[in-house]
């Protein structure tokens, strides 16, 4: 009787790999579109919670603080109420977000209120 020698052929186990090395081709450039877009949209958000309070304390003729800069790079202390601040968000983004001071009002990055 004849023994029966189980497992893979040396063909299946490179298949295997090549259908592998296919969707981590497909995948990778997808989740670092997703990373960029994840930083951005969080500076984005810090942005727009910062000058919602900035606004509001420098209207009440209260103290200012300055921008907590988790999310984003730069970190910003409002002085005035006229002109733009600028967000830069932390690596892997790239797009900086741009708020007025008067309406704390921020667009997507890139874009301008």
């Amino acid at each position: 009787m004849k023994k029966m020698q189980k497992g893979f052929t040396l063909i299946e186990l490179m298949i295997v790999v090549a259908i592998i090395a296919i969707l981590a081709a497909i995948a990778l450039p997808a989740y670092n579109n997703y990373r960029v877009s994840a930083a951005e949209g969080a500076c984005n958000a810090e942005a727009k919670a910062y000058m919602n309070s900035a606004v509001a304390a420098y209207m009440s003729s209260m103290t200012v603080p300055a921008s907590p800069g988790k999310a984003c790079t730069t970190v910003v202390t409002l002085a005035s109420i006229t002109g733009n601040e600028s967000f830069t968000p932390k690596l892997p983004g790239t797009k900086t977000t741009s708020c007025k001071r008067d309406s704390a009002t921020c667009a997507k990055p890139g874009t301008t209120p």
